[in-house]
């Protein structure tokens, strides 16, 4: 029997399908469970197969500064040691889950890597940092991690000399990064330049720029200047890496030579410290505050403005000023209890994160050190000039219950109104 030529090629196509879906079929014979498992135990490998250990670069919530940990891995337990402190190491286990994709947990406490999750007296949300991470990229020397509540990105970097002596390189060049403010020509426009050494985050956009135009970017330091957690562009030029001349005192960057600058206004850190007379209400009342050192170079503890609570006042080393943003300030029963942020005038009050207000130095005098506190233009068309203290539940304010007495404000109420200002008390 003679067979027809199209049904030949039918036939041919039809088995060459079958073959195709063979394949396939050997590809994906095993379950998706059974690869995810397969894929853990190599990344576990991995991690233990390092004789040096890891490098990870860590970057926590918005208020604290990205840092450095050296991990060694067993099949186990983690041994982690931070920069801070490279002389003191904790050991705990680690695991290798899924939830949604392949994570890394450190699932008992290490009181090294558990520092910036862990809730105390002054953090009740903690610091905003991770000990779970989505592990979105693995090769043989990096690992990338994505933070499961900050989204912050972080990495592993396999070592190749020993991690100790590299933090200590780090805490040593940290101390020589003496420049704060700085500004030079991008494609011909001039651009200034800001670091928070505080969070370490670099502000920078074109001189005069609002707020809303100017980028941020988280950094780490380097032994050789900062490197931006992720590149970013301005006026058509991308910025990965910050080189620190300390000779010169400049940074050098995709070819381009900022400059060290001091801005108008600039006061040190350690011209803040002191006694202060605290004006509400554009001069219906005050009373004795004072500015207490927190974290040396990067903020203050605001005492005396409340019954029972201090403000943490942060410090911009760039800039050489004063930020208060919303935050907790203590705990009440089952509330928290919550600095707002309040626009008197409208009627107004917020719990989003970043709003407050900065505070600028018109006259730095011995005789006339006078602090006056302005909207910081975070909060769109309103205009921060008061707060309250409020209690909340989740991050979200209560308005139908009134704040205990004994957290109110000094004057023995839940109000600070506007215009604030502080004037230094000579010593």
């Amino acid at each position: 029997m003679k067979m027809n030529k199209f049904a030949l090629i039918a036939l041919t196509a039809l088995l060459s399908l079958t073959s195709c879906l063979k394949d396939q079929a050997d590809v994906f014979e095993q379950p998706a469970s059974q690869r995810m498992t397969d894929y853990l135990a190599d990344v576990r490998s991995l991690l233990k197969g390092s004789e040096k250990g890891w490098l990870l670069s860590y970057c926590p919530g918005k208020s604290d500064p990205t840092s450095y940990f050296v991990l060694n891995f067993t099949d186990q337990k983690v041994t982690a040691i931070h920069q801070n402190k490279p002389e003191t190491s904790a050991t705990s286990t680690y695991a290798l889950v899924t939830d949604d994709g392949a994570v890394l947990t450190f699932d008992t406490y290490n009181t090294v890597l558990h520092y910036y999750a862990t809730p105390d007296s002054r953090h009740y949300q903690a610091r905003g940092g991770d000990f779970e991470f989505d592990i979105l990229d693995v090769t043989d020397d990096r690992i990338t991690l994505r933070g499961k509540r900050s989204r912050n990105f972080c990495f592993l970097d396999r070592l190749t000399s020993d991690g100790v002596e590299f933090l200590r390189d780090i805490v040593a060049a940290e101390a020589r990064l003496t420049i704060s403010a700085f500004s030079g020509e991008v494609t011909g426009g001039l651009v200034e330049g800001y670091m928070d050494p505080g969070n370490h985050t670099l502000t920078i956009g074109r001189k005069g720029a609002d707020v809303e135009e100017q980028i941020s970017a988280r950094y780490m330091v380097t032994k050789n200047g900062i490197l931006f957690n992720r590149p970013f562009t301005l006026q058509g030029v991308t910025f990965s890496e910050f080189i620190f001349d300390p000779v010169a005192e400049t940074f050098t960057a995709s070819d381009i030579v900022f400059q060290k600058m001091i801005p108008d206004g600039w006061i040190s850190y350690d011209d803040y410290v002191g006694n202060y007379t605290l004006s509400y209400g554009g001069g219906r009342g005050s009373y004795q505050v004072s500015l207490a050192v927190a974290d040396q170079g990067a903020s203050f503890y605001l005492k005396g403005v409340g019954k029972n609570f201090d403000i943490l006042v942060t410090y911009s080393g760039g800039r050489g000023r004063l930020g208060i943003v919303k935050q907790i300030v203590g705990k009440w029963g089952a509330y928290d209890v919550m600095l707002a942020p309040w626009d008197s005038e409208q009627g107004y009050y917020t719990w989003m994160d970043d709003v407050g207000v900065i505070g600028l130095v018109d006259d730095n005098s011995v005789d006339n050190f006078v602090i006056r506190f302005e909207d910081n233009g975070v909060w769109g068309n309103y205009n921060v000039n008061a707060w309250l203290v409020v209690p909340s539940q989740g991050g979200t304010p209560n308005s139908d219950l009134d704040v205990s007495a004994e957290w109110q404000f000094t004057h023995g109420s839940d109000q600070l109104p506007g215009p604030i200002t502080m004037t230094k008390i000579p010593e």
